[in-house]
């Protein structure tokens, strides 16, 4: 199922706006295009859930703790961390509402997951 149900209702509820709906389309976008994966509720909720309540958080200023130094460490030791830093760089490009540093790092750590997820499905594929 694709994610227009929860869309509507964060934007119901004021979290996200529809530049925000926009930025969130290009992502799903980017990874369908760059890696031939469709983010769906059953395989990315977590990922579009984080994006939205940031972008929620980023429009009402509201503060979020830093990524434990010690999560980073350990994501900075795993096989997929510059893969994850490189997609991470491409959903900042691609969305017109830039998430703030913290915000990128919490971002980091769901797009590593989501490599991890797709991976071992056999799903991940680059574009050529």
């Amino acid at each position: 199922m694709d994610f227009t149900e929860r869309f509507d209702l964060y934007k119901e509820g004021g979290m996200i706006n529809d530049d925000d709906i926009r930025d969130l389309n290009a992502v799903i976008e980017l990874f369908r295009n760059e890696y031939g994966v469709t983010l769906e509720e059953e395989n990315a909720s977590m990922f579009i859930a984080h994006l939205c309540a940031a972008y929620g958080r980023l429009s009402s200023a509201e503060p979020v703790d830093e990524v434990p130094e010690e999560v980073l460490e350990e994501l900075r030791s795993l096989d997929t961390y510059e893969e994850s830093l490189e997609i991470l760089d491409k959903v900042m490009k691609a969305t017109a509402n830039p998430l703030n540093e913290i915000e990128q790092g919490y971002a980091l750590l769901h797009i590593n997951n989501l490599i991890a997820q797709f991976k071992e499905s056999g799903e991940w594929h680059t574009a050529d």
